[in-house]
């Protein structure tokens, strides 16, 4: 929801890609929350690395100036390290 405030209201399919991230991360924090199971990680790693590629590319169009926003491309780049970290916990 974050990254959805900062792009420009024109950027509407990438506003229905940021939304389904949002809605798909609430529903695996509710089943994280009723299980600790290997299961729940491998699920998480996966739904990172959709979330992670979907970062790089929203990085790479504002560098690009292929999307329009309001984020820096220093921030993009943040975004998608937070990403890529997350996924080096999950997979240790």
């Amino acid at each position: 929801m974050f990254i959805r405030g900062l792009l420009d209201p024109t950027e509407a399919e990438l506003f229905e890609s940021a939304d389904e991230f949002s809605k798909d991360y609430a529903k695996l924090l509710e089943a994280c929350e009723k299980s600790q199971s290997k299961a729940m990680t491998e699920v998480s790693l996966m739904e990172t690395m959709k979330f992670r590629d979907f970062k790089a590319a929203g990085t790479e169009g504002i560098e690009q100036c292929k999307i329009r926003s309001v984020i820096l491309p220093l921030l993009g780049d943040h975004v998608l390290r937070e990403a890529n970290h997350y996924i080096r916990l999950l997979e240790s």
